[in-house]
C-alpha cells in the first residue's frame, strides 16, 4: 500500500504542477510590484535577497497592508465576537438552557482560538488572498494549544477542488532542516531512531552533525479513496496525510497519517467557472496601475533631476582643467564673455504639478482596487466634519456592501471550516459543557456577526427600525394599531441581526413567567385598592346596622321599623 501511495502521489503532483504553471508568471509580477517576499517558486526560499528593487512608489504595498488589516478586523477580529452558534429550529433557539449552553460553547471556542496562532495565520493569509487571489493553510490539533495553524506561502503548494467546488486536496513542498526531519520522522521519542523511511543521504548528514542543512519534503493531504470505515486508525481516516522525501529512490513514505475531516483552509477571492486558482482579485486588477505608477514616478524623478542638474556642454579648452558646478565654487576660464564656460545642453520643461495630479489619480485607482477607500471611508470622507452618527454608520455600511460577495465566499470556504474544526477539537479535548438533551440529534447553525457580516445585515435592521418608527407615529392617532405588531418578536429579530450577545435577551419562558408574576401582583394590588375604596362604605354599613339594632331594642322601635319596611 505504501509503494502504490508514493507512486500515485508523485503522479498526481506532476499533474497539479502542470495546472499551476499557467498562473506562476502572473504571481511573479504580483510579488515583484505589490508585496515582495510572499512568493516561493522553483526553490526560491528566504535568504535575504533584494526584494523591493522593482518598487519606487509604495502605494500598492500600503493598499495591500490596508486590505490585510481591514479584512482581519472586519471579518475575524480577535477583539470582538465574529460568530455565533444557534439552531435551525426557531423555538429551540430561544429556549433558555440551549441559549446558555451555546453561549458557553462560543466562549470556550473563542478562548481556544485566542491562545493559538490562528489569528496570525489569518492576518498573513488575508494578504495573500488579495495579492495572489487565494491563501492556504492547514489547521491541525496541537497538544498544548488544542489547535495550530500551519501557514503556506504561495508557490509552496498545489490545490484541487471536489465536485462541489470546495478545495479538498493540497500538495506542498516543505523545506526542512536535517534536525527537523529527524525529530519528526526518525526519532521515536524514547531516544531510539528508525532510519528505515529516510534516505542514506539524510542519515549521513545527521551523523556528520550537519543539522542545519536543508532538504525538501513533500506532503499530500487529500480524500482517502480506499478505507475501512469500521476502523478508526490513521490508515482509515477520511483524509490521508502522507509525507515523502524529494529524490529518494523507492516507494517508501516518511509518514502515513490522516484526519477525520477536511483540515485544508484554501479560500479564493473569486473563481471563474471551474478554475481552481483565483481571478479578478485586487492584485490582478491593480497590477497595470501599479506598474504605470512606478514608470511615472521614475520619469518624474528623472525630469526633476534634469531640471536641477541638467546635462552641460562646455568648450574643449576646459577639458581636464579644474572645474566645478557645486554651489559656491569658482571655475576660472579665459574670455568668459565670448565663450560661456558651461551651459545646459538642452532645456527641460516639465510640468511637475500636472504629473503629480496624474500620479495621485492612479494612486486613488489602486486604493479602490484594494478597497482601501472602503476601510478608510470615514477618515477620507469629504465634506463638513464631524458627521452625525447615523450618517457615518449608513455610509460605512453602504460602502462595505461592495465586499458582500467576497465576504460570502470567505464564510463558506474559510470561516465555517474553521468553526467546525475548532468545535471538533474542543469536543476531543473535553472542553465543552454537557449539552442539553433537547439538542440531541439537532444540527447547529453558524451565524456570522463580524463587522463585514453585520454591514450586509444592516438592510434588515434598517427595515425593522423604519417599521417600528412608522407604527409609533400611527399609534399616536390610533393606539389600537399596536395590536398588529409583535414587539417581542421584533426585539428578537433586531438583536439577532446586529449580533447582540444571547445573554442580553431573556428567554421566552422566563418572559412569560415574569409577566404572569407581574399580572398576579397587579391583580392583587387592584384587589387591595378596591378593598381600600370599599372599606369606608362597609364601615358605614356596619355602623348603620349597629344603630338599627340599638334602635330595635328601644320601646316603640319595632313598630317604627315595620312602618319603614325594615323589619
Amino acid at each position: 500500500m505504501a509503494q502504490s501511495d508514493r507512486s500515485r502521489h508523485e503522479r498526481r503532483l506532476s499533474s497539479l504542477k502542470q495546472e499551476r504553471q499557467h498562473y506562476e508568471s502572473l504571481w511573479q509580477d504580483y510579488n515583484n510590484f505589490i508585496a515582495p517576499g510572499r512568493l516561493r517558486l522553483n526553490g526560491d526560499e528566504r535568504k535575504g535577497k533584494a526584494k523591493h528593487k522593482h518598487i519606487v512608489d509604495e502605494t500598492g504595498l500600503l493598499a495591500f497592508r490596508t486590505l490585510r488589516s481591514g479584512m482581519q478586523s472586519g471579518q475575524t477580529s480577535p477583539a470582538r465576537p465574529w460568530f455565533r452558534l444557534s439552531t435551525f429550529d426557531k423555538e429551540m433557539r430561544e429556549f433558555g438552557p440551549i441559549k446558555d449552553y451555546l453561549y458557553k460553547v462560543e466562549m470556550v471556542m473563542r478562548q481556544v482560538m485566542q491562545q493559538s496562532n490562528l489569528y496570525n495565520v489569518l492576518h498573513n493569509g488575508y494578504g495573500d488572498l488579495g495579492q495572489f487571489g487565494q491563501m492556504c493553510a492547514l489547521l491541525v490539533n496541537d497538544p498544548e494549544d488544542y489547535i495550530r495553524g500551519v501557514p503556506l506561502l504561495t508557490g509552496q503548494y498545489w490545490i484541487a477542488q471536489n465536485e462541489r467546488g470546495r478545495v479538498d486536496t493540497m500538495y506542498r513542498k516543505v523545506p526542512m532542516t536535517i534536525e527537523q526531519v529527524v525529530g519528526k520522522f526518525v526519532s521515536n521519542g524514547d531516544g531510539s531512531m528508525d532510519w528505515s523511511r529516510t534516505s542514506l543521504a539524510i542519515k549521513n548528514l545527521y551523523d556528520r552533525g550537519a543539522y542545519d542543512e536543508w532538504v525538501n519534503i513533500y506532503h499530500a493531504v487529500e480524500p482517502r479513496r480506499e478505507r475501512d470505515e469500521s476502523k478508526a486508525d490513521v490508515a482509515n481516516m477520511r483524509y490521508l496525510s502522507n509525507y515523502w522525501e524529494e529524490g529518494q529512490t523507492g516507494d517508501v513514505l516518511l509518514m502515513e497519517s490522516g484526519f477525520n475531516q477536511n483540515r485544508i483552509l484554501a479560500p479564493r477571492w473569486e473563481t471563474v467557472g471551474s478554475d481552481v486558482y483565483a481571478a479578478n482579485h485586487p492584485g490582478e486588477i491593480s497590477l497595470p496601475g501599479i506598474k504605470m505608477l512606478q514608470t511615472e514616478q521614475r520619469r518624474k524623478g528623472e525630469a526633476i533631476d534634469k531640471m536641477v542638474r541638467p546635462p552641460m556642454v562646455g568648450p574643449t579648452a576646459m577639458k581636464n582643467n579644474p572645474s566645478s558646478i557645486l554651489p559656491g565654487s569658482i571655475t576660472y576660464v579665459d574670455n568668459p564673455g565670448n565663450q560661456p564656460a558651461y551651459r545646459p545642453a538642452f532645456e527641460v520643461r516639465f510640468d511637475v504639478t500636472a504629473a503629480m495630479h496624474d500620479i495621485q489619480e492612479v494612486q486613488q485607482r489602486i486604493d479602490r482596487c484594494w478597497y482601501a477607500d472602503l476601510f478608510f471611508a470615514i477618515t477620507q470622507m469629504q465634506g463638513v466634519q464631524p458627521r452625525n452618527v447615523m450618517e457615518l454608520s449608513q455610509r460605512k455600511e453602504e460602502q462595505l456592501l461592495q465586499l458582500g460577495p467576497v465576504v460570502d465566499r470567505q464564510q463558506y470556504e474559510l470561516l465555517n471550516p474553521i468553526i467546525d474544526i475548532v468545535f471538533d477539537a474542543c469536543v476531543e479535548a473535553d472542553l465543552l459543557p454537557p449539552a442539553p438533551q433537547e439538542l440531541e440529534g439537532e444540527a447547529l447553525k453558524i451565524d456570522h456577526i463580524s463587522l463585514l457580516a453585520q454591514a450586509q445585515k444592516a438592510v434588515s435592521t434598517g427595515a425593522i427600525e423604519r417599521a417600528i418608527g412608522f407604527i409609533g407615529q400611527v399609534a399616536q392617532f390610533k393606539p389600537e394599531v399596536m395590536d398588529k405588531v409583535d414587539l417581542d418578536q421584533s426585539v428578537d429579530e433586531y438583536f439577532d441581526a446586529i449580533g447582540a450577545p444571547p445573554p442580553m435577551l431573556v428567554s421566552d419562558d422566563e418572559v412569560k413567567a415574569a409577566r404572569a408574576d407581574r399580572e398576579k401582583e397587579a391583580a392583587q394590588q387592584k384587589q387591595a385598592a378596591m378593598m381600600a375604596q370599599m372599606a369606608p362604605a362597609i364601615k358605614q354599613g356596619a355602623e348603620a346596622a349597629s344603630s338599627m339594632v340599638d334602635t330595635a331594642e328601644k320601646p316603640g322601635a319595632a313598630q317604627l321599623l315595620a312602618q319603614l319596611g325594615l323589619q
